[in-house]
């Protein structure tokens, strides 16, 4: 199977979105009771941050975080491979889901920073 692009939109600014794949660099970062997600380290750019990302159920590939000239919403992009098995229909859910995960918990996280 070749590479499944999975794009959704997120309600974050990029420096947040940063900070939080930075934060947890390096580390299994559970998802709901039965995913994890395991992050490389983030290299960002003018308007980018690409970091390695692998879901415990062996999907995995290049998470990429796009920023809008104009402010949030700004862009996940997730170009994921997966072991064989998996159908192109499971491995776009896996990666939407992931990718919602993700976004929760990057504007989870900004709730308990704004309150501290």
């Amino acid at each position: 199977m070749g590479t499944i692009r999975i794009e959704a939109d997120a309600d974050s600014e990029m420096s947040r979105v940063y900070r939080w794949l930075a934060n947890h660099r390096g580390q299994v970062v559970p998802l709901d009771a039965d995913k994890t997600l395991t992050l490389g380290v983030p290299i960002s750019g003018a308007r980018a941050v690409i970091i390695a990302a692998a879901l415990n159920n062996g999907v995995g590939g290049v998470l990429r975080a796009l920023a809008n000239l104009t402010g949030p919403p700004i862009r996940f992009v997730f170009d994921i491979r997966s072991r064989a098995g998996l159908d192109a229909g499971e491995v776009r859910a896996i990666g939407a889901e992931a990718l919602v995960a993700i976004s929760r918990q990057i504007a989870e996280d900004d709730v308990v920073t704004q309150v501290a």
